[in-house]
């Protein structure tokens, strides 16, 4: 017995007559087939017959593409009324995609892709009138997320948020218009609370917390515009107090035994240096151009 199949791509029709035992195997070889064709004749479609139009008002009109001196795309896209629409993308001399941009028609809100090496994403976020808005995402070179930043007209405002590479948060501060204000907060990898320090438009004012990585606290203190203030407490791993250190405008009355107890906690950090790395450091661009 014989089965009729027709299978159609735009305007092409191919006709084909099989057997019942081979209509499963015939059929997966001409799906696979009309796929690659379907791809084919999408593409030819999708190519622009014209590009770099403008206008009688002299405005961009469609498909347009800038090449390098070496013939490198430099940037691709279309724009209607001057203005670009839809997908945008920007290259370097070499070819390798640096911005890729998505232009809504009636918006003034571009979202847009930066990329290192025409690969790695960078840094991802929406411009409102060239200036950074909302929450923008900064990655590493090994891709993932290290530092969550939300703007308001290119100033952070609200919360800021760094990453350890396994994911955990390593920072929460607060802004408000570009300037750190308020509760900051570090962690250890293990999700405990390492630090505690309040900022005031700027400076340290406030509570100063340095806890170790079980959350017990080995250091407490205060600072009042910009300046130790009051009694710091240093307390030993048992939970016992250390040392106590009076500070007056900044200025402690036993300057010897500050540096004796700085001193240890340098070395201390020093022994655990590279187990709590701050994501920032490596961060390559934090800020990637506009």
């Amino acid at each position: 017995m014989w089965k009729l199949f027709f299978y159609i791509v735009t305007d092409l029709k191919i006709v084909i007559f099989v057997k019942n035992e081979s209509i499963m195997k015939i059929q997966t070889i001409i799906l696979s087939t009309l796929l690659i064709l379907t791809s084919f004749i999408y593409s030819i479609a999708q190519t622009p017959k014209e590009y770099n139009l403008v206008d009688e008002k002299g405005n961009k009109q469609g498909y347009w593409e800038k090449r390098y001196e070496n013939g490198n795309i430099q940037y691709s896209g279309f724009f209607k009324d001057n203005h670009p629409i839809g997908n945008l993308k920007r290259f370097d001399k070499e070819g390798n995609l640096k911005v890729e941009m998505e232009y809504l028609e009636n918006s003034k809100k571009v979202y847009t892709k930066f990329y290192t090496n025409g690969l790695t994403l960078q840094a991802e976020g929406i411009f409102i009138n060239k200036s950074k808005d909302s929450i923008w995402n900064y990655y590493s070179e090994k891709g993932y997320l290290i530092n969550q930043v939300s703007y308001v007209n290119n100033l952070k405002q609200g919360t800021e948020k760094k990453f350890f590479d396994n994911g955990e948060i390593y920072e929460e501060s607060e802004w408000k218009q570009g300037v750190n204000d308020g509760l900051t907060k570090r962690y250890y990898k293990n999700g405990k609370v390492s630090m505690r320090v309040f900022y005031m438009n700027g400076i340290l004012d406030g509570e100063y917390n340095v806890y170790d990585i079980n959350e017990n606290i080995i250091i407490q203190g205060q600072y009042e515009n910009n300046k130790r203030e009051g009694k710091w407490i240093y307390y030993k791993e048992n939970g016992l107090v250390d040392s106590e250190i009076n500070y007056l405008n900044g200025v402690a009355d036993n300057q010897k035994k500050l540096e004796e107890l700085e001193h240890q906690y340098l070395e201390q950090m020093e022994q655990n240096k590279g187990k709590f790395q701050d994501p920032m450091d490596q961060m390559y661009n934090s800020i990637p151009p506009r």
